[in-house]
């Protein structure tokens, strides 16, 4: 009777990443929609009645600092980190997760207190190339701020994965893989603004704009998503074994880990 029941009992616990996987990218949906009818709305509704609340409040535009958003986007990206952390530092064989979680909590602080923008802002490069323009130059500037710190942090993240096991060095690419799509899209935005800002207004900087929020705001829930499984499939945790604990497992190598 009691072995019937297993399976019954253990899919709570290993369902859950999936469910709230569903559940932000439903949310991840929703935002994006407002975003695009925010940005659209002159064209969509050129009376501006039916989609005047979208039209009005900044809280939509996806690509502004504060937006709901980016907001959201940060809360997963914040989740992710944790989740990373608490299972990397749960054994030194799993300490390339808890880099990998240390870089992207560096980075929701950086999105939060716009950090690059400051130290960007600070170089004042427009001031040696004056054809750049005040915000062109502290995107740049914060790219070089970036460029400087991710040797660092790639330095760190490499020693760290040398001393992991397979399973974290499988996950460790995996997640590098995940973020480089917005590496690559992010730099290229900066650039091309850099060098041809005329081609960055009107409807292609409209397309361009909206690809770098989506992108973004997938990225963040695909590290979210790569935190959950991270944390059930490493082994030793609970949801990656065939079958339930035995009553005496006590070590602590062999006690399942709890996410």
């Amino acid at each position: 009777m009691n072995a019937a029941r297993a399976p019954w009992t253990r899919a709570p616990a290993e369902s859950w990443p999936v469910r709230i996987a569903a559940v932000v990218m439903v949310v991840d949906a929703l935002l994006l929609i407002a975003h695009v009818l925010h940005r659209s709305g002159a064209v969509l509704d050129r009376d501006g009645s039916r989609l005047l609340p979208f039209r009005r409040a900044a809280l939509w535009n996806g690509g502004m600092d504060g937006s709901l958003l980016e907001l959201f986007g940060l809360l997963q990206l914040g989740a992710a980190a944790a989740l990373l952390l608490w299972t990397g530092l749960r054994d030194r064989t799993h300490h390339v997760l808890a880099g990998w979680g240390g870089v992207l909590l560096l980075v929701a602080a950086d999105d939060l207190f716009r950090i690059h923008e400051r130290v960007g802002a600070r170089f004042a490069l427009d001031r040696l190339v004056p054809s750049l323009g005040a915000t062109t130059a502290q995107e740049i500037g914060g790219l070089a701020f970036w460029a400087v710190s991710g040797l660092v942090l790639v330095g760190g993240l490499v020693h760290l994965h040398r001393g992991s096991d397979a399973f974290s060095r499988s996950a460790s690419w995996t997640l590098l893989a995940t973020v480089t799509p917005f590496v690559l899209v992010a730099v290229g935005y900066v650039l091309a603004g850099a060098v041809l800002p005329g081609r960055l207004s009107g409807s292609g900087g409209e397309v361009a704009a909206q690809l770098r929020v989506t992108v973004k705001l997938l990225t963040m829930t695909m590290l979210l998503i790569q935190g959950m499984w991270s944390c059930t499939a490493i082994p030793g945790s609970r949801t990656s074994r065939s079958g339930p604990t035995p009553p005496d497992s006590t070590s602590p190598r062999t006690a399942p880990l709890r996410c």
